[in-house]
């Protein structure tokens, strides 16, 4: 029963950031860069239901190999989550074109004085010395990180440069992400409407 709940309440909520992204975006019409430790913090809730999976099932197979066995995906979820926070460092970067994302780069750079020289998938920073691995992947969507050096805050500076560029800028957007988002939204709050009863009956 604790889990059912969690789980209709950890599709509710991933229904809603999914679809409130989405339409974010869509009404804006603007490329905007969010922190990555909001992904991050998606997935782990996304993943509770699993993880705590087997504290539904304590009063069975508690011994033995059935009892790790029900453990084992929990440990694998928590190394996964693991993985993905040590991966997902930075800033995303959402809406935006090769061309747009540039543009609002040299911009931040440009507006705190900092020189830059350009490489195929970094901006090396010489006065600082830093690197910023930039990346954009498809769909309008792309990350962006320092790789080596760098005083504290800088990239929070690149980013609300960015930022700020986008906001006063009318640029190239690519929102594709954000119909996908909507529609994965709206099948995960199907999914909880689905469920609902289930939860009821077991009352």
């Amino acid at each position: 029963m604790p889990f059912l709940v969690l789980t209709l309440l950890t599709l509710g909520g991933f229904s809603l950031a999914h679809i409130a992204l989405g339409l974010y975006a869509l009404i804006r019409r603007r490329p905007f860069i969010i922190h990555t430790r909001w992904f991050l913090a998606m997935g782990v809730a996304v993943t509770l239901p699993i993880i705590f999976w087997p504290l539904s099932l304590l009063g069975e197979n508690r011994h033995g190999t059935g009892g790790f066995l029900l453990w084992f995906p929990s440990l694998m979820f928590i190394v996964l989550l693991c993985q993905l926070a040590m991966v997902m460092r930075g800033y995303w970067i959402l809406g935006a074109t090769q061309r747009s994302l540039r543009e609002a780069l040299v911009a931040a750079l440009t507006s705190l004085n900092l020189e830059f020289e350009e490489t195929l998938s970094s901006i090396r920073l010489p006065s600082v010395p830093a690197e910023l691995h930039v990346a954009l992947y498809g769909m309008g969507t792309g990350q962006l990180r320092i790789r080596d050096g760098g005083r504290p805050g800088l990239l929070a500076d690149v980013a609300g440069g960015m930022n700020a560029y986008f906001n006063s800028t009318r640029v190239e957007t690519k929102m594709i992400f954000a119909v996908f988002d909507v529609i994965i939204g709206v099948l995960a709050a199907a999914m909880m409407l689905m469920m609902t009863p289930m939860m009821l009956h077991s009352f």
